[in-house]
């Protein structure tokens, strides 16, 4: 998959939008992915150009708990899963970074 921008590479990987700024480009953009266990939120910081200049991610559990060991193992399996999945879409946000001009990543 070819990615110019962030959100290309959040949308790809699953996340919804849940909340963009207003008027400007500059504010911060929202993205949720839920899973039966966890729920993952990333925060993208964006400048006057609409460029992404810092993203911090947040793992929070859901209302849903396990109830004995083998659901627990995947609660904690899925904890893992998305962990992994936020480094990956972390690491491909700073290769955009650092890239100048319009090219584009080739990514997951």
């Amino acid at each position: 998959m070819k990615a110019r921008r962030f959100d290309e590479i959040l949308r790809a990987r699953g996340f919804k939008c849940r909340e963009r700024p207003t008027a400007t480009y500059a504010g911060k953009c929202v993205y949720v992915k839920e899973h039966l266990y966890n729920k993952i939120v990333c925060e993208v910081d964006m400048d006057t150009h609409g460029k992404g200049q810092n993203m911090m991610f947040n793992i929070y559990g859901t209302l849903r708990t396990p109830t004995d060991m083998e659901e627990f193992k995947k609660a904690n399996l899925d904890r893992e899963f998305l962990y992994r999945e936020a480094l990956k879409i972390h690491e491909a946000f700073e290769t955009l970074k650092q890239m100048k001009g319009k090219k584009h990543l080739y990514c997951f």
